[in-house]
């Protein structure tokens, strides 16, 4: 089992612990909207919406689906916060990677 190690604070891990905490909060904005974006298109009641749901339903990583359907992983984000539509061999591509037909079955 891992113990725990405790490291002092010093000036300079407080001084990275403060930069990483305002770039934390900084970006916070915006995930938050790319959070609503994704939340929204995976609930649209389309074929996107559904086939959205199932890539996030999947177990496989969302690098592992991009590569299946031959798309690249800032693509598949796209599509999947509605920011971009695919070609439907693209889509049937998608489909395939997180066997779709299954997941429709089971919605």
């Amino acid at each position: 089992m891992n113990e725990r190690k405790i490291v002092p604070m010093t000036p300079e891990l407080q001084a990275r612990w403060e930069q990483a905490r305002k770039e934390t909060e900084a970006e916070l904005p915006d995930l938050m909207k790319l959070g609503g974006r994704l939340r929204e298109a995976s609930l649209e009641e389309t074929v996107s919406g559904h086939l959205r749901r199932a890539i996030h339903r999947s177990s496989r990583e969302l690098a592992e689906i991009a590569a299946a359907a031959g798309i690249s992983l800032l693509q598949l984000n796209e599509f999947l916060s509605g920011e971009r539509t695919l070609r439907s061999d693209v889509l049937d591509r998608l489909g395939a990677a997180v066997d779709f037909t299954r997941a429709l079955s089971q919605q």
